[in-house]
This record gives structure tokens, C-alpha cells and sequence, in this order.
């Protein structure tokens, strides 16, 4: 085995003069696409892009083996095994050298000119945006809420991300393992009145966009904080119900509502801005139903406005298109279209233009996938086409895309899941109501009922086994 390195280098250093030579016929980064988009050729001729071919291929392979070797434990000129390709542009970016940070700006405003390129070749992925006036915007007043908590000394951090830090106690009883302490949920909100002020009246604004905002200020928020915004929000509307205020409780409901609406809602949400969004609308759903409820005054619970607060409406497939489209357009401008501008990147492909069009034809399928599927019935039978194709894409390349595609079967997946949740939530609040409770609004099947322990569950048949939604108490009003 060992004999063989001493050949293999030697064949590395070879060949590597020609291979160079004949791999660099274009220069690096210059990106010229073909004429005909590889997503409108015939599916069994479809490559994403120019394939760098068997000689980009043999070189590709050879640097890796020799990476790996100078890496090896046993080998006395180790070193370090080179960062992957993108590596060094997020190294420019997260630098604290003022030049460093020159260049990646630099970068950045030559990748929104290569932005503007690819989306005249792709326009399936232009979306519309709106007109709303800065003042009424939810989004753009959250986001600047979160620079300034972001920015502030004052405020402790975790991750490299701040946070509002929220006591041990009421941490427990939001996640389900502590009991509720009414004290130390009011001693706490008190020290964060004004702070709970602002955010509650921003996450009432009925308005959201992000049209005219920069997208790298919003690409990479500060998601926990939002998680612990919404939590915050609920813990008043616990505190509301419990004083008797009704009105609070319900306002607070809302709040908390808005605000995982100005995440989610916007017209190019992230899917990390969007999971966010599904897990605080699944809390407010869960504590709305065993906490805030339950401590209304008597008389004092009206179900249809609450439902209407909660607004658990479930929806079909086709709104996965308005987030795949979303991702799209964040990831290629704060990842891919960067990365692919920073030429003196170590690891930059020959096939950069190949990496974008599979990028972008990988998200059309996706997008084409959930088209017109505006049934909620249709859940039953969507599913995320699989990856193409992507042998004749260089190492590099392979490897950026691969994760950019990481999770979406899976996040399709939850999507589903969440339309089962609010339709237990709808559910609920028949029952609530003294009505019958409608069936699941994706497959049909009746849900399980117990007046006894006032407990109602996923439909007893074999198709909700990976659905994994605990039963709803429903609250006895």
C-alpha cells in the first residue's frame, strides 16, 4: 500500500502541467452559460451546465488524493487538509481585518451583478414584492428591534447569538418539564417592560416586506431570539388570563401570532425564517389551549374569536412554492453567487456555471413538483422529486450543492405534519363550540375523541403513525 504513494505522487506531478493546462482554457469565474437552459432540453440530455469533462475529472481526483495524503497522521510533511470550496470567502466575512472585510463587501456586490444575470436566465424565481410604507412594516421594525438587542453589551449571549435570558424556571415550563410559577413569570416581564412594549407593538402591525431592506441584513437574524420573543409573549397572555384580562390574554395571543407571521410571511422568506414561524404558531397553539384558555373568567371565552386569534388554517401544497422560491432567492445571493464571485478561493470549480443551473434546475423541478396543488388532499400524494444527475459536476461543485439541497424532503415532510396539527386545532375548537368535530383536512379520517378524559388524537389508522402529534386536551368550557 505504501509503495503505491510514492508512484501515485509521482503521477500527480506528471500529469498535473498538461492537466492544468488543458483544464484552464477559461479563465476562472468567467460564467458563460449555455444558450439553452439545461432544465428546457430534453430530460435524458439534460447536464447542468458545461461538464468539466474527464480531465477537470482526473485532476479533481488527483488533488483530492494528495489532500488526503499530506493529511495523513503518518505522514511526516503533514498538514493541515485544505478548507472546501466557500470557506475562504466566509473567512473574509467573519474577519476582523478591515481589508478582509473590504474584499468581501467587494465580493458581495459582484455576486448581486452575477444575481441580476441568473435571474433574467431563471425568472421563475422573481417575485413580487410589496409597497409597504416603512412605518407600517412589521418585518423592517422587527429587524431593527433585533440589531439594536443584538448590539447591546448589556444583553447575555450563547452561540455567538444574544439572547433574552429567560430564567431556568419559565425555560422548563415552556419546554414541559416544570411547573408554571405565576411570580416568577411577572418578576421577569416587569425587568423587561419596555423591551416587551416594543415588541408587542411591532408584532401587531398587520403589515410585512422586505422589499428595499438589504438581504444581508436579514439572511442570517438572530432565529432564537424570535423563538423567545413568541415565548415571551405567550408567558403574558398566561399571566393576562390568569388577572382576568381578557382582553390582554387575547391581544398577547395575537402578538405572538404577528410576530411568527412577519418571519414566515414575507415575500422571500428563508426556510430557516419559515421553521421558526411553524414551531412558534405550534406553541401559541399549545399554550393557548392548555394554559391561556383554561384560565379565561367564566363567561369570558368566546371560541370563534379565539380561533380567529390562533388562525390554525391549514394550507395546501402549493404554498410550499412561495418558500422554495424564497430559499432560492436567499441562498443564492448570501451563498452560492458569493462564493462563486471569490476567485482567489483554492478550491474554485472550472464548472461554476454548471453548479448554477443545476442549483436553479433543481428548484424548478421542486417548484414544478407543488404547482397547482391547491387541494389539501393533495399532501396525500406530492412528494419532492429526487436530485438529478450531478456526475459531471467538478468536486467543488458537488459538494456546495449537496448542501444546498440538504433537509428538503425532510422540511416537505414537517410542512405536512403542520397542516395535521392545525387541523386537530380546528378540531378542538368545534368540539369547543358543541359541534361534532370535522375530520383531518388531508386525508379525510375522523379523529379520535374521548369525552371522558376530554382528550382528541390523530385518527387510529396506520398512515398517522409518522405524523407523531401528541393528543389535544380540549378545555372544558
Amino acid at each position: 500500500m505504501l509503495a503505491a504513494v510514492p508512484a501515485g505522487i509521482g503521477l500527480f506531478f506528471a500529469l498535473l502541467p498538461k492537466l492544468a493546462a488543458l483544464s484552464s482554457a477559461k479563465s476562472p469565474g468567467d460564467i458563460r452559460f449555455a444558450a439553452i437552459r439545461p432544465i428546457d432540453l430534453p430530460e435524458g440530455e439534460r447536464k447542468s451546465g458545461r461538464s468539466p469533462g474527464g480531465v477537470s475529472w482526473s485532476l479533481d481526483w488527483l488533488q483530492g488524493r494528495v489532500d488526503d495524503l499530506m493529511a495523513w497522521e503518518h505522514n511526516p510533511w503533514k498538514r493541515p487538509k485544505p478548507k472546501g470550496f466557500g470557506q475562504h470567502f466566509f473567512d473574509l466575512l467573519y474577519s476582523k481585518d478591515p481589508a478582509d472585510q473590504a474584499k468581501a463587501a467587494a465580493l458581495r456586490k459582484k455576486a448581486q451583478d452575477l444575481y441580476k444575470r441568473v435571474l433574467e436566465r431563471y425568472p421563475e424565481f422573481i417575485v413580487e414584492m410589496r409597497n409597504v410604507a416603512p412605518e407600517r412594516n412589521g418585518f423592517l421594525k422587527w429587524l431593527e428591534l433585533s440589531e439594536r438587542f443584538q448590539a447591546d453589551p448589556s444583553r447575555p449571549e450563547k452561540d455567538g447569538a444574544k439572547t433574552l435570558g429567560m430564567p431556568e424556571g419559565l425555560r422548563q415550563f415552556l419546554a414541559g418539564k416544570g411547573p408554571w410559577n405565576a411570580a416568577e413569570a411577572r418578576a421577569w416581564l416587569a425587568t423587561e417592560k419596555a423591551f416587551l412594549e416594543e415588541l408587542r407593538t411591532i408584532s401587531l402591525l398587520p403589515e410585512r416586506s422586505v422589499s428595499g431592506i438589504d438581504v444581508h441584513r436579514y439572511s442570517f437574524i438572530n432565529m432564537r431570539l424570535a423563538k423567545e420573543c413568541g415565548e415571551m409573549l405567550m408567558l403574558e397572555a398566561c399571566l393576562a388570563a390568569e388577572d382576568g384580562n381578557t382582553a390582554g390574554a387575547l391581544e398577547a395571543v395575537q402578538a405572538a401570532k404577528g410576530l411568527a407571521d412577519h418571519l414566515g410571511k414575507v415575500e422571500t422568506p428563508s426556510l430557516i425564517a419559515v421553521t421558526v414561524q411553524l414551531l412558534l404558531e405550534f406553541q401559541i397553539r399549545s399554550y393557548t389551549m392548555a394554559h391561556v384558555i383554561p384560565s379565561l373568567p367564566e363567561g369570558q371565552f368566546e371560541p370563534e374569536v379565539w380561533e380567529k386569534a390562533i388562525q390554525a388554517d391549514p394550507v395546501p401544497p402549493e404554498d410550499f412554492v412561495r418558500i422554495i422560491k424564497g430559499e432560492w432567492n436567499l441562498g443564492s445571493q448570501e451563498f452560492l453567487l458569493p462564493i462563486l464571485s471569490d476567485l482567489e478561493d483554492p478550491k474554485y470549480p472550472q464548472d461554476p456555471e454548471a453548479v448554477i443551473d443545476y442549483h436553479a434546475s433543481n428548484s424548478i423541478a421542486l417548484l414544478k413538483a407543488y404547482e397547482g396543488k391547491s387541494n389539501l388532499q393533495d399532501w396525500n400524494t406530492v412528494t419532492p422529486p429526487p436530485l438529478a444527475d450531478m456526475s459531471h459536476l467538478s468536486r467543488s461543485s458537488k459538494d456546495v450543492t449537496e448542501m444546498m439541497f440538504v433537509g428538503w424532503r425532510a422540511w416537505a415532510n414537517g410542512l405536512e405534519r403542520s397542516q395535521h396539527s392545525m387541523g386537530m386545532t380546528r378540531a378542538a375548537f368545534a368540539i369547543m363550540r358543541g359541534e361534532a368535530p370535522p375530520v383531518d383536512p388531508v386525508r379525510g379520517l375522523p379523529y379520535v375523541w374521548n369525552p371522558a378524559t376530554r382528550e382528541l388524537s390523530l385518527p387510529a389508522d396506520p398512515s398517522f403513525d409518522q405524523v407523531k402529534l401528541k393528543p389535544v386536551t380540549v378545555p372544558a368550557r
